[in-house]
């Protein structure tokens, strides 16, 4: 007859309360280490001893003003805007990209001309801009700066990480990337989950960061 039975019984393992209890406690942990220590991960500030200032060129006017003040004070030698055409606005400025707006931006601010240099991506890419725009300046340095050994890159907030993995995985071994991470003003990095644009950028930033360090692979 239990050949033709319909229901039969088994054993099975399973959580007691104390088990759950230990597993939501230890998801709240980690949601709570996440939450406080998300944004010092993704934004840190680790600069080297280095004469080139590398500015991401997309950054805003305040983080354009902060750059110049970081060179100012680390006596820098050289100030490089990495750019990429302007996604928009383009037909109504004389600047296609945001690296000429930028070096433009800095000159107004009082920069000497001759300490500034713009590098751009000639064209529009669509996927991994931040990695053409490193192999742009890795071919810039190699032609006019060839003994450089040290740059720091100066990035906005939560972006920073991510641009200084993929400029260094660009550039090489020979060529150590330090970052500089702009605040960003838009959201307070310590309730950065209190307001839609904070919450927006650290998630968004976080999926990045781990796209580029796990599933990224160099197309060059």
């Amino acid at each position: 007859m239990k050949k033709f039975a319909i229901v039969n019984k088994r054993e099975r393992w399973g959580f007691t309360f104390f088990g759950k209890a230990v597993v939501l406690l230890v998801f709240a942990l980690l949601i709570a280490l996440y939450i406080k220590g998300i944004v010092p991960f993704l934004a840190p500030d680790n600069p080297v001893d280095a004469d080139i200032l590398v500015v991401e060129g997309f950054i805003p006017d305040y983080a354009i003003e902060k750059s110049l003040e970081i060179f100012r004070k680390g006596n820098y030698s050289l100030l490089i805007v990495s750019g990429k055409p302007r996604v928009k606005g383009a037909h109504l400025s004389q600047y296609k990209d945001d690296g000429e707006f930028t070096a433009a931006y800095l000159k107004k601010l009082g920069l000497n001309e001759k300490q500034i240099r713009v590098v751009s991506i000639a064209k529009e890419v669509r996927r991994d801009r931040t990695y053409a725009a490193a192999l742009k300046l890795k071919d810039w340095l190699r032609q006019n700066e060839p003994g450089t050994r040290y740059i720091n890159l100066v990035s906005i907030g939560c972006h920073s990480r991510r641009s200084r993995y993929i400029f260094q995985k660009a550039l090489g071994e020979d060529i150590k990337v330090g970052i500089i991470a702009v605040r960003n003003r838009n959201y307070d990095p310590d309730r950065w989950w209190q307001s839609s644009s904070g919450f927006r950028e650290v998630t968004k930033e976080t999926i990045a960061w781990i796209y580029a360090r796990f599933f990224f692979r160099a197309s060059h």
